[in-house]
């Protein structure tokens, strides 16, 4: 990911959640059932296991207090470098290996669920440069969980929160300020890029939108933090 910490105005990052909201209903249609002769769909390239569209899920920010909101940030953030994971133990499982690509595509899958699930804006470039980072660590917890031999939850970092610095809820919405670390898996190999810093204590800006029943991100700011 290189260097995490971005400093990016909430102009650019924000997006009103406007277009698109009033589009037409298309007339229902009755799906279209697959023939038993045909093979399942699958996203990844041919040469690796079959991954159906939407197998992997983001998890989403339930709405609540400040403090609730900061459980649910890092949830969500821990659930997206570990997204995948359970798959790719399956297809180890039964392959034994799983080609580097097919990895790569796995992190891609868990960066689309993620980027259209938990913010504001897909399309902007600065947000895309920050979901390719994302990506990057997804792509790394696939790495080192390939073919290890332990418990697959066994197998997923988390991030976990130091300490709610100011937090606030609002009518235009709930801005977070705290310091979190990511705490690797057991047993994980030593990453001379420290996670693109996150495993070293890390000061989160965070302003968050309700939508759809959930929170999403509107902008979010991570740096190094001082003191620890």
């Amino acid at each position: 990911m290189g260097i995490f910490c971005r400093t990016i105005t909430t102009a650019v990052l924000g997006l009103a959640l406007v277009a698109g909201l009033g589009a037409c209903t298309p007339e229902s249609q009755e799906p279209s059932l697959p023939t038993a002769s045909q093979s399942p769909e699958s996203v990844l390239d041919p040469g690796c296991p079959t991954l159906p569209p939407e197998a992997v899920k983001a998890v989403r920010i339930p709405q609540g207090t400040p403090e609730e909101a900061i459980a649910g940030v890092l949830k969500s953030y821990s659930s997206w470098v570990n997204a995948g994971t359970e798959i790719l133990q399956g297809w180890a499982d039964t392959a034994g290996t799983v080609p580097d690509e097919c990895m790569e595509g796995l992190a891609e899958q868990g960066r689309i669920a993620f980027s259209e699930t938990i913010f504001t804006t897909q399309t902007d470039v600065a947000w895309q440069d920050y979901y390719a980072g994302q990506q990057e660590l997804t792509a790394q917890s696939l790495r080192n969980a390939v073919g290890a031999d332990t418990d697959s939850q066994e197998l997923q970092g988390r991030f976990e929160l130091l300490k709610d610095i100011s937090s606030s809820a609002t009518a235009n919405g709930t801005f977070l300020k705290f310091d979190a670390i990511y705490r690797p898996a057991p047993g994980t190999p030593a990453d001379p890029t420290d996670w693109a810093g996150l495993a070293q204590p890390t000061r989160w800006y965070v302003e968050l939108v309700p939508f759809d029943g959930f929170f999403i991100i509107n902008y979010i700011e991570q740096k190094p933090a001082a003191g620890y």
